[in-house]
C-alpha cells in the first residue's frame, strides 16, 4: 500500500464575491448573438472568490430548446461533470481548479485551486463539496479535498498514493473514492479520517456506486468488485474481458457497468451472477461511458460513436443513436429526452423513444463531461474550456439511478 495521511486544512477563509472585483468580469453580458441548436432531428491552499468577466462568461435568457444560457470559461479543458445544488454549478478544470459559478448569471462566486488537474466530478452533500485531484505540478496532486460549498474554504483534505480522477460518492457518513494507486478509499465525510482502504488489485477511474450497504466499483484488472460498505470486505467479484474504466449503476436489484471489452454487462447484485452481457460495435476502447438507467433501459455510450438505449430486463438493444466520434459522456435523462456528449464536439438531445434527434450544440472541441440537467437547463463541459448552460425548454431535471444515488456529478442535496 502507497503511503497515505490526512493532511488537515491550511487554507484561509475565501474572499467574498464583490460585484466587479478582480479579473475585470461582467455577468450577464453578450458579446455575442447565443448558441442554437442545429437540427430538429444538436504550498496553502484556499478558495479564491472572484467576479465574472466578458471575456469569461456570457449569459442571456433562453427558453428555446437547444439555446446556450450561458458560458463560463475556465483556462483549461472541463472534463468533470457539472453538479448543481442550490443555484450553484460545480465543475473542475484541467486548469488546476475547481469552481462554483451562479446558475442563473454565469457569475464565479469563487475558485478552488488545487495543485493537480481537477478530473473528478465533484459531490456536494450537507454544505461540503468533496472532489479528487491529479495530474500536474510538482510532485503531483494525489488528494480528495472537501470544502465549504458557499466559501471553497478548505475543510480537509486526504493524501492518496496517486492521482485521483475518479468522483467520489458520499454515503450516509463516509465518502468513498477510488485512486490510481489501486485502492478504494472510505474516508469519516466530517473529518477526513480513513475508515479502511482496500486494494483492487490495480489502478482505478472507476467511481464507486453505493447501495443497500454494497460498495460497488471497477479496476484496471478488468474485474468489478462488490465490497461491504462499512468494513471494505470483498463480498464478490467479476471479470470481463478487458479493464473496467466505466462507473457501475444499480437499479431494481441489477449492476451494470461497462468494459473496455466492448460490452454492457448486467450482474445480479447480490451475487455477481452476469445476466446478460450486450455488446457494442468494433472499437479500441469498448464502453467507458457510464450507464444510466431509466424506466427499464439502459442507455450508454461507446467508442464506437453511438449512443444506445437497452432493454434493462433482455439486454437487447432498443435502438442506437450514431455521432461521429466516441462517446465516453454519460447520458443522462429528462423530460422523455436522453442528453449526452460526444468526441465530435456536440451535445445532443435525443428522443428516449424512438432514438430521433431532437437537436445538437456544437461546442468547440470534444465533449467527454457528463450533462446534468436541472430545472429545464443543461449543464455540461467541453475540452475547449467552457461550461455550458442549454436551455431545454422544458422544467425537468435528470432523471436515473444514477441521479438518484448522488453518482458521476448529478444533482442532489
Amino acid at each position: 500500500m502507497n503511503r497515505r495521511r490526512l493532511l488537515t486544512s491550511l487554507g484561509a477563509a475565501a474572499v467574498p464575491t464583490v460585484a466587479g472585483c478582480t479579473s475585470g468580469r461582467d455577468a450577464g453580458t453578450t458579446a455575442e448573438p447565443p448558441r442554437t441548436a442545429t437540427g430538429t432531428d444538436g504550498a496553502t491552499r484556499s478558495g479564491t472568490a472572484e467576479g465574472a468577466s466578458a471575456t469569461q462568461t456570457r449569459t442571456t435568457a433562453s427558453t428555446t430548446a437547444g439555446q446556450v444560457g450561458f458560458e463560463f470559461e475556465t483556462d483549461g479543458e472541463v472534463l468533470a461533470s457539472p453538479t448543481v445544488v442550490d443555484g450553484t454549478v460545480y465543475a473542475g478544470s484541467t486548469d488546476r481548479a475547481l469552481y462554483a459559478v451562479d446558475v442563473a448569471t454565469g457569475a464565479e462566486r469563487w475558485r478552488f485551486e488545487t495543485t493537480g488537474q481537477v478530473f473528478s466530478s465533484p459531490q456536494v452533500v450537507n454544505g461540503t463539496v468533496y472532489v479528487g485531484s491529479g495530474l500536474g505540478g510538482t510532485p503531483g496532486d494525489t488528494s480528495l479535498y472537501a470544502l465549504d460549498a458557499a466559501t471553497g474554504t478548505e475543510q480537509w483534505r486526504f493524501e492518496t498514493g496517486d492521482r485521483v480522477k475518479a468522483s467520489p460518492t458520499v454515503a450516509g457518513e463516509t465518502v468513498y473514492v477510488t485512486s490510481r494507486d489501486g485502492s478504494l478509499y472510505a474516508l469519516d465525510a466530517a473529518t477526513g479520517t480513513e475508515r479502511w482502504a482496500t486494494g483492487l488489485g490495480a489502478t482505478s477511474e472507476s467511481s464507486p456506486v453505493v447501495s443497500d450497504g454494497t460498495v460497488y466499483v471497477g479496476s484496471f484488472d478488468n474485474r468489478l468488485y462488490a465490497l461491504d460498505a462499512a468494513t471494505g470486505a470483498e463480498r464478490w467479484r467479476f471479470r470481463t474481458g478487458d479493464l473496467v474504466r466505466s462507473s457501475p449503476t444499480v437499479a431494481d436489484g441489477t449492476v451494470y457497468v461497462g468494459s473496455s471489452d466492448r460490452s454492457l454487462y448486467a450482474l445480479d447484485a447480490a451475487s455477481g451472477r452476469e445476466q446478460w452481457a450486450f455488446e457494442t460495435g468494433p472499437s479500441e476502447f469498448g464502453v467507458q461511458s457510464s450507464p444510466t438507467v431509466a424506466d427499464g433501459t439502459v442507455y450508454v455510450g461507446a467508442y464506437d460513436a453511438r449512443l444506445y438505449a437497452v432493454d434493462a430486463t433482455a439486454g437487447t438493444e432498443t435502438w442506437a443513436f450514431p455521432t461521429d466520434d466516441a462517446i465516453v459522456s454519460s447520458p443522462t435523462v429528462a423530460d422523455g429526452t436522453v442528453y449526452v456528449g460526444s468526441q465530435d464536439g456536440s451535445v445532443y438531445a435525443v428522443g428516449r423513444e424512438d432514438g430521433d434527434q431532437v437537436w445538437s450544440v456544437a461546442t468547440g472541441e470534444g465533449v467527454l463531461s457528463s450533462p446534468t440537467v436541472v430545472a429545464g437547463t443543461v449543464y455540461v463541459g467541453s475540452d475547449d474550456g467552457t461550461l455550458y448552460g442549454i436551455s431545454t425548454a422544458g422544467d425537468g431535471s435528470s432523471r436515473g439511478s444514477r441521479v438518484r444515488i448522488r453518482a458521476l456529478g448529478h444533482h442532489g442535496r
